[in-house]
């Protein structure tokens, strides 16, 4: 009878491991009480993921001490994100384990306190796939070869020098997804990396250069301060966008965030680009409508790339404007002769109704003959009806395109 209601016992090892591996570290060691059989099985699970559900800060290292001590088997991921947990030297030899286990993942997340110095046997993971750090300084080892398996690195709030963070960039050949988020000590970036796919570069840098990336797809860059302010009379023909985009050919994707277009508009801004953006189909960028300099960077993006289809604008409003709109109508007209033909969802946040983000809606309405869908968000209710009022009058391309008004912005989101 025991047998015959006890069939979870009988299935087989690489089951009640997945089966252990979705259950939080501490439920799935309770299941040693269930039977003779299940006293270790808990002890062979590939993931370990040590979080604000798994047990108090307090309770945190020696909980993980017990774990790896009778943990049998391969360790595939290893995951230790508390926010209440703050760095202290029993990390050191949880590193220094894994290292010896041919662990695949690592997500080390420090939340509290002072940053975690990453010891040297972090480096000789060297089949790691996915590698994570948060709230770490990093000094890269002079004997560090590389990590010839990684393919994702994502770096938050770490601290690392320029010479560090190039090093061991170019160290990982196979590396197809890097996150680099407020960097300590890092005012430029420099990335060059042939198998790189995705690549997301956020914080309060000065200035960013690409090297030859044919394989890139998505790029998410965010300037967090205005440089501009810092920045001298740009020299005669120089150009940020040229600079930026010449060495990404294939990317399909493109996220502007902060102050990125307006850093982008330093220089001499072309009608477009020397090498068509053949591949983007997505362009998103935080913009003040009120520049004519972000405003003429975005619209050399979009005329430089045929086979654009989705275009979204969150509005950044500016203290103060960098060259005085003027005469916008001339400015649209020089742009009548534009057609977005691919372009079939545009999306307008924060809007907030006046004349310089009209013009770009009447634009974009009368450019693109395939638009199925216009979504506006403004930033409060007050002039909606007038906005509304004004789109009604504009001459549509398409006479699929919706418009649709969405919930304001919340301000305190």
């Amino acid at each position: 009878m025991m047998n015959e209601l006890d069939k979870i016992s009988q299935l087989p090892r690489d089951v009640t491991d997945q089966i252990l591996s979705r259950l939080p570290i501490k439920e799935a060691v309770r299941t040693s009480i269930l039977s003779r059989k299940w006293r270790y099985k808990w002890s062979s699970i590939p993931q370990l993921v040590f979080d604000d559900q798994c047990t108090r800060a307090k309770h945190l290292g020696k909980t993980i001490d017990k774990v790896i001590l009778l943990h049998t088997g391969p360790i595939q991921k290893f995951k230790l994100s508390h926010e209440e947990f703050s760095a202290t030297s029993d990390i050191d030899h949880w590193i220094l384990h894994l290292s010896r286990v041919l662990v695949k993942e690592i997500i080390l997340e420090i939340w509290k306190g002072q940053c975690y110095k990453i010891p040297t046997s972090l480096f000789n993971c060297q089949d790691l796939i996915h590698l994570e750090l948060y709230g770490c300084l990093v000094k890269i080892p002079s004997t560090f070869e590389g990590f010839k398996n990684l393919e994702s690195l994502d770096l938050q709030h770490v601290e690392l020098s320029p010479d560090g963070l190039e090093a061991l960039i170019s160290r990982c050949p196979l590396l197809k997804h890097l996150m680099l988020r407020n960097l300590e000590r890092i005012k430029e970036i420099n990335i060059e990396a042939g198998n790189l796919e995705w690549l997301t570069v956020e914080g309060a840098f000065q200035d960013v250069a690409f090297g030859v990336m044919n394989l890139l797809k998505w790029v998410t860059v965010g300037f967090s301060d205005d440089i501009t302010n810092n920045c001298g009379p740009a020299d005669a023909g120089s150009n940020k966008l040229h600079e930026v985009f010449r060495n990404l050919p294939k990317i399909q994707g493109l996220d502007l965030l902060n102050y990125s277009l307006k850093y982008l508009a330093i220089g001499n801004v072309p009608q477009t680009l020397p090498n068509e953006l053949v591949h983007l189909k997505y362009l998103s960028s935080c913009i003040d409508f009120n520049s004519v300099e972000e405003i003429s960077t975005v619209m050399c993006l979009i005329r430089s790339s045929p086979q654009l289809e989705h275009v979204g604008f969150q509005s950044r409003a500016e203290n103060q404007q960098t060259t005085l709109i003027g005469t916008m109508a001339d400015f649209w007209e020089d742009h009548q002769a534009c057609c977005l033909e691919q372009v079939q969802v545009v999306s307008m946040d924060g809007i907030s109704g006046s004349k310089p983000e009209q013009e770009m809606m009447k634009f974009l309405l009368a450019s693109s003959p395939k638009l199925q869908t216009m979504t506006i968000r403004p930033n409060s209710t007050s002039g909606e009806g007038e906005l509304l009022r004004e789109l009604v009058r504009f001459r549509r391309a398409s006479a699929q395109a919706e418009v649709t008004f969405l919930d304001p912005v919340d301000l305190e989101d």
